[in-house]
């Protein structure tokens, strides 16, 4: 909860109240100005909003000018006073009003990781040897502060990079196989084990840091990716790692993160102290008492912290003796980083023990989280009877050092470090409890991924987006267990998750499945259908339409409900991609039937478009319009939406309409606005088409440019096989017969789905032309190198091509007329 001025911002109940009344704003604008308080540190860049609050930087400023207006009407704002919102002309937006943090709950929700008391001088070491190296390793014991000072970099750094600052929390993921899916999903990249390679090439590429956060436990998964990204030419990407040891590679630079000095060691055990016992005065105590404390406990920040947390239960003298009880296990060299680590467990093991018998079982008990969860996800598994019963003892753990509590959101998150998880997990393992509380764990997470999966078909389908990328951590580790000890609960989870992940092209969750149909290779398919329409999906998306038909046709064979709808409607894709008009139309009417049948209007509103689209293809376009007219929108989520908007633009483009261009704008900024790349790579590629149809020429190429490198982040391979044949028409356009005949050449091969109707008969209309105006020779020349080239490469070809034409097209003053397309619609780039 944040409040500035009269105005209070919830951001759990996305709300913005004024004297406790709502004042409305659109999403994309409450997004907005949640983005824009939380970073106000800062001035935010155009591109950065554009990317972080629609999840694309499809849009144009003008959809960001909107947006910021909207906010300024809300708030009582205008562009001439600017006392909330200020522009900074050329670059971005800050938020500049004063601002509350009113989240805390009984003054409680806020993180227990310390400032950076004394780390100002390793702060600017850390900023100066990443200008210098791509890869900054930041060593030292656990408990050191290596987090929070890579934490506090990353702020540093935002804004300084094009493509951001991201962190990837490694301590919570299991194991190193995850290592790489969890920075794929953080940043944004397709992962497929098809093509394992495509992941790490669109990374390098990325001009990005790379803060990889507790690499201890993955050390050899962390350093092998980061020397396989280095190892790729022409590398962009930085990386900052944390570490209890170095990685190990030519390219490291190593910053050791020592203990705190003796005066901000204790200036830190004050600060912390007062926080849960405000009356407290270190005079009284003084200094060398403190000083002698300190140094027990190595003048690490979390064990000072542990130490402190109990000012609020324990006297100061209480807390010295009992500490100088356990000095042979906290007597700690410097030099001996593994001892160092071990003392600290068991100062942990301290802390712990003394907590009273209900908080000793939920800290052990927590371990089964691998996230951030707030108290009410916490209580749901850990006190499914009371799950509010837990919330004051999260607290008492927080302030104790043996959670993280963050209370920078509407609801306080609580997680875990890695060296307090390792203490709690043995604990657990001792119990003999482990394997039931694991299963509960899992079984509740496969029950919220299915109402979110409900969520995600209806107008709160945002919010549905959100609870799942809080959950990520939790249904990693979920499906883990289940793959191995209850395979059905996790085809369950991949059944929940298919719509999430097939609309955002998130794939990890498909790795997830096709390791558990792996590991049952005996089982008769479809045994697991969940996991079995999840790896189809993965495949339709990156081109292998036959395997993906046969998958999704066994399970529609033999399931029912829901998951007969979901292998209906990846069917009736697949027809569409290979041409099966008629079989196209017959999907989208029995999905459709399915859908009014189930309640289910995503199932059936895709049922329309499904049928809808094959009639546009097979020349009947009036019809299919007339068939979109009578669906009602209204209560319909974004993602249907958007598709009801991209198949209406194709209709009308069709129909030689210039309004189909409003059509596709707006099928991609709804899709935008819940992160369904899907439908926003689809209209992408459609509004680049119009737009050169149009002769808007720059703005084709323009939105070709955003789609392609879509393609090549995300590996929607289907739609970029769409785009490419599009974009040869635009290149003989532009005079470009060389490339044109090399991109039609790459998409003519068999190993590429078939082409069909207007597309087909435009490529052999060009191919044809271009051969007689350059003979055969030249042209058989450029076309063999094209279908000697894979689609990756073609794709990355493509996008050298459309990248150099856009830098001729704007250092030529006679075409800067057709930077805007129909409409005067603009796209940033």
């Amino acid at each position: 909860m944040y409040g500035f001025g009269d105005l209070k911002l919830d951001v759990g109940a996305r709300e913005l109240r004024r004297a406790g009344s709502p004042v409305h704003l659109e999403p994309q604008a409450f997004d907005l100005l949640a983005y824009l308080i939380e970073h106000r540190d800062r001035v935010v860049p155009k591109h950065e909003l554009l990317d972080r609050v629609w999840g694309h930087n499809f849009l144009s400023e003008a959809n960001l000018t909107t947006r910021i207006k909207e906010i300024r009407r809300a708030v009582g704002d205008d562009g001439r006073q600017q006392h909330t919102i200020k522009n900074a002309r050329g670059r971005g937006y800050r938020f500049v009003a004063e601002v509350r943090d009113e989240s805390a709950p009984l003054g409680r929700a806020r993180s227990t990781r310390s400032s950076l008391i004394g780390r100002d001088a390793d702060l600017q070491a850390v900023l100066d040897l990443l200008e210098q190296s791509p890869l900054v390793t930041l060593t030292g014991a656990g408990g050191v502060g290596k987090s929070a000072l890579a934490a506090a970099a990353a702020m540093q750094l935002n804004g300084t990079c094009d493509d951001g600052v991201h962190l990837i929390e490694l301590g919570a993921v299991p194991s190193g196989e995850d290592v790489v899916p969890a920075i794929a999903r953080t940043l944004d990249v397709v992962l497929d084990s098809a093509r394992p390679d495509g992941a790490l090439q669109a990374i390098s590429r990325l001009d990005a840091v790379l803060v990889l956060d507790g690499c201890e436990h993955v050390v050899d998964a962390a350093s092998e990716f980061v020397a396989r990204l280095f190892g790729v030419t022409g590398a962009r990407a930085r990386v900052l790692a944390t570490s209890q040891v170095r990685l190990g590679l030519s390219a490291e630079t190593v910053v050791s993160v020592a203990p705190l000095d003796v005066e901000h060691a204790a200036a830190l055990f004050t600060v912390r102290a007062r926080a849960v016992q405000p009356s407290w005065d270190p005079h009284a105590i003084g200094p060398e008492r403190i000083a002698r404390l300190i140094a027990s406990l190595d003048r690490l920040p979390l064990t000072i912290e542990m130490a402190a947390g109990r000012i609020g239960s324990m006297t100061f003298d209480d807390l010295e003796r009992a500490i100088a009880e356990r000095l042979p296990l906290l007597q700690m060299s410097h030099r001996a980083p593994t001892r160092r680590h071990r003392s600290l467990g068991s100062l942990v093991a301290w802390s712990a023990e003394l907590l009273d018998t209900p908080q000793r079982e939920l800290f052990t008990r927590f371990s089964v989280f691998a996230g951030p969860v707030t108290a009410a996800e916490a209580g749901a598994v850990l006190a499914p009877d009371a799950p509010g019963s837990v919330t004051f003892d999260l607290a008492a753990l927080a302030e104790r050092s043996l959670l993280v509590a963050d209370g920078t959101r509407s609801q306080t998150r609580y997680a875990m470090f890695t060296t307090v998880r390792a203490v709690a997990e043995q604990w657990l393992e001792q119990s003999g409890r482990a394997e039931t509380e694991r299963r509960r764990h899992a079984e509740h997470v496969a029950e919220v991924l299915g109402a979110i999966d409900d969520q995600l078909r209806t107008t709160q389908e945002g919010d549905g987006r959100r609870r799942l990328e809080d959950l990520v951590d939790e249904a990693r580790a979920a499906h883990r267990w289940a793959r191995q000890d209850d395979p059905a609960l996790a085809s369950r989870m991949s059944a929940a998750l298919f719509h999430a992940a097939y609309s955002s092209l998130w794939h990890e969750p498909a790795e997830w499945s096709r390791a558990l149909l792996a590991s049952h290779a005996g089982a008769a398919e479809p045994r697991y259908p969940g996991a079995t329409l999840l790896v189809a999906a993965a495949a339709a998306h990156r081109g292998d339409l036959v395997f993906a038909r046969e998958r999704a046709s066994a399970v529609a064979a033999a399931a029912e409900g829901r998951l007969r709808a979901i292998a209906i409607e990846l069917l009736a894709d697949v027809a569409l991609y290979e041409g099966d008009l008629d079989g196209a139309r017959r999907a989208g009417d029995e999905l459709r039937r399915i859908g009014d049948r189930l309640g289910d209007r995503h199932a059936a509103t895709f049922g329309v478009v499904d049928a809808a689209l094959a009639r546009i293809y097979g020349g009947e376009p009036q019809r299919a319009l007339d068939d979109l007219a009578g669906v009602d929108a209204r209560e319909l989520a974004p993602t249907d939406r958007a598709w009801l908007a991209l198949t209406r633009g194709d209709a009308l483009s069709a129909l030689g309409d210039p309004a189909a261009a409003a059509d596709y704008l707006a099928a991609i900024e709804l899709g935008s606005s819940v992160g369904n790349r899907f439908v926003v790579s689809a209209s992408m590629t459609s509004l680049a088409t119009e737009y050169a149809r149009s002769g808007a020429m720059a703005a084709a190429l323009d939105a070709f440019g955003v789609a392609l490198r879509s393609f090549v982040r995300h590996g929607n391979h289907t739609h970029a096989v769409t785009a490419m044949r599009n974009l040869v028409g635009v290149l003989e356009n532009l005079g470009d017969e060389r490339a044109a005949t090399v991109i039609a050449g790459a998409m003519s091969s068999e190993r590429l789905r078939v082409s069909y109707g207007r597309e087909a008969e435009q490529i052999v209309a060009l191919l044809d032309r271009t051969q007689r105006r350059v003979g055969s020779s030249r042209f058989g020349e450029w076309f063999s190198h094209g279908q000697s080239l894979d689609l990756h490469d073609a794709l990355l070809l493509a996008v050298e091509i459309v990248e150099r034409h856009r830098r001729e097209s704007s250092d030529d003053p006679h075409t800067a007329h057709e930077q805007s397309g129909p409409s005067g619609a603009t796209l940033d780039t």
